[in-house]
């Protein structure tokens, strides 16, 4: 395992063109300032492209109070185009309702409109024409709910044999009624053990009815996206509490591990001993962590007029920037939630952020999720955040751990943590990076 925080990454069978390709824009891609529009589709196809391998390097640069453009429009459509819905008899419903809706779509001249009745899943599958190798390839969609509470959307390859791989974003945080399209990049829950990737010829979409309701949802602009050569795993810790310094900071320490942090700017009225002094988040800033913008708990975001976050998220990203954090660019959303005037406030002043959390394993491929939108697994269980180490090694994909505080029951025991820790040191295939590192994946430069 790589102790050492990397500027050197890598993607699997991709040189620089598919590299950009692959996690940047379809085409030329958008170079306007922050008002830019969402780029389109160049259309349908089977297939990615294939180049020779190469290392590709991000830099640093200052942090500015304003984005210089807004990261959801500029990188909306990565990869490679596999399914926009123009010819719906491509899909069968196995169950629920399928329908082709020109009035909400995102790339071209319809979406398809899912319903589940009663309680009832929403099941879509295609049958490729040939059988697809997924051995490098990981796939995102469009996505846009009335029912976001209620669901969850899940992704199948099935090979020639009938063996599966569930790619499963398992809660969505975005609140209605001011909802909106985003693109979710599922990581890997579970695969049939002799599952081969390498013979995939049937791609089933699920919106998955977790209550006796009716739900709803629109799929378009399925998309390929190469993966990296390895796994990645992000020790997100919330709220800048003390108990990650006392407890956390020299496991970190010891294993050569960046943390990504978040810390109230103003400690008026709070318990001071209770959160990390500035100089103490310096510190672990010298050391390798990485601090990064949160708002407040008071303020859900999907709570907060535009005008009263705008606020917040200025307060706190001037103070980031003053103070010299290098995370100014990337936000976590307190309480998780955020709805569409949400993302348009947070896009003013941060590139990436996000999430969409889950109790259970809720990865991420690298090159094609929504920049604002990440998926995160909550850290108060040993087996599940093993399971999330294990999958992301094994599949390449990106798994965010989120604690708190030792004190709190959404976070594991000291002991587990360091359980944790050790088992991320002896997994092959995975490596522990910071915001910061992701952000340089997706894009392949710096903001």
């Amino acid at each position: 395992m790589n102790r050492t925080r990397r500027r050197l990454l890598h993607l699997s069978g991709t040189g620089l063109i598919g590299f950009l390709a692959g996690c940047s824009n379809d085409g030329t891609g958008d170079t306007t300032e922050h008002t830019s529009s969402p780029p389109t589709s160049s259309g349908t196809s089977e297939s990615t492209a294939t180049t020779a391998s190469t290392e590709t390097t991000t830099t640093e640069q200052p942090s500015s109070l304003h984005t210089k453009y807004d990261s959801r429009k500029r990188f909306a459509s990565p990869g490679t185009s596999f399914e926009t819905f123009e010819d719906p008899a491509r899909w069968r419903s196995l169950e629920g309702e399928m329908t082709p809706d020109s009035k909400t779509k995102h790339t071209g001249s319809q979406s398809l409109r899912l319903v589940g009745r009663d309680g009832h899943h929403v099941i879509i599958e295609r049958r490729l024409s040939r059988t697809m190798d997924f051995t490098d390839r990981d796939v995102s969609a469009m996505i846009r709910t009335t029912t976001p509470s209620k669901i969850g959307f899940y992704v199948y390859l099935v090979d020639t044999d009938g063996n599966k791989a569930a790619l499963e974003l398992r809660d969505i945080s975005y609140r209605p009624p001011d909802i909106g399209w985003f693109r979710t990049c599922p990581g890997v829950f579970e695969a049939d053990e002799k599952l081969d990737l390498r013979t995939i010829d049937r791609i089933l979409l699920q919106v998955t009815n977790g209550t006796a309701d009716d739900v709803k949802a629109w799929v378009d602009d399925v998309r390929f996206h190469p993966k990296p050569d390895k796994g990645y795993v992000i020790l997100s810790w919330d709220d800048g509490k003390r108990s990650y310094y006392e407890n956390a900071a020299p496991l970190h320490d010891e294993y050569g591990f960046p943390a990504v942090l978040t810390h109230p700017p103003h400690l008026a009225g709070l318990k001071r001993d209770a959160f990390m002094s500035l100089e103490e988040l310096k510190e672990r800033d010298s050391k390798g962590d990485e601090v990064v913008a949160h708002g407040s708990s008071q303020f859900p975001f999907s709570e907060t007029s535009a005008s009263k976050l705008d606020g917040i998220l200025e307060t706190h990203k001037q103070w980031l920037i003053d103070h010299e954090f290098s995370g100014a660019d990337f936000i976590v959303y307190p309480g998780n939630n955020f709805d569409e005037t949400a993302l348009d406030v947070v896009s003013n002043y941060h590139y990436m952020g996000g999430m969409n959390q889950s109790g259970n394993v809720n990865t991420t491929g690298v090159c094609g999720f929504d920049p604002l939108v990440l998926p995160r697994t909550i850290g108060n269980d040993l087996e599940i955040s093993k399971t999330v180490v294990d999958n992301v090694a094994t599949y390449r994909n990106c798994g965010i751990l989120n604690f708190h505080d030792f004190e709190s029951s959404n976070t594991m025991s000291i002991s587990d943590y360091g359980k944790l820790l050790s088992h991320i040191d002896g997994t092959t295939g995975v490596e522990v990076i910071t915001f910061s590192d992701l952000w340089g994946m997706r894009t392949n430069t710096a903001p």
